[in-house]
């Protein structure tokens, strides 16, 4: 009995394993790539001065005021004119999109694949893995 509760347990524990993977490439096949916040981190303090990166939070302005990534422009995934709004932005900038765990950026980011922009890169784990990770957050704008 021993055994075959080991070996259900060990069965559930590989499939999930297994959806968890495939979710993530599934989001790496949706046309932009996902990255930890501390290759995020780099990637923004190496395009410092980068008029061709942006970087994108899609939460509420509330939660954006509340503290966000310094130097970030804020568009609402949530918002009705979401799509108006990022479909006037260069769509050949680079975009390093984020929300508060992965979820809306998600989105945003397949949004946007599908307007036509090319180079997106999504923070895995949003401002909660950037808050976890010690790193600065800023409350200008």
């Amino acid at each position: 009995m021993k055994k075959q509760i080991c070996a259900i347990f060990t069965i559930i524990m590989l499939s999930t394993l297994f959806i968890l993977n495939e979710g993530l490439l599934a989001q790496q096949n949706e046309g932009f790539e996902v990255i930890n916040v501390s290759d995020a981190s780099k990637l923004i303090d190496e395009n410092n001065n980068n008029q061709e990166f942006v970087i994108l939070d899609v939460r509420t302005d509330e939660e954006y005021k509340s503290g966000h990534i310094a130097n970030s422009m804020n568009i609402d995934y949530k918002s009705s004119d979401f799509k108006d709004q990022v479909g006037k932005l260069d769509k050949n900038k680079t975009y390093l999109t984020y929300c508060r765990s992965g979820r809306r950026s998600t989105g945003a980011s397949k949004t946007m694949k599908e307007l036509g922009f090319e180079n997106i890169i999504m923070i895995e784990g949003g401002m909660i893995a950037w808050g976890n990770a010690g790193l600065p957050v800023s409350q200008d704008n």
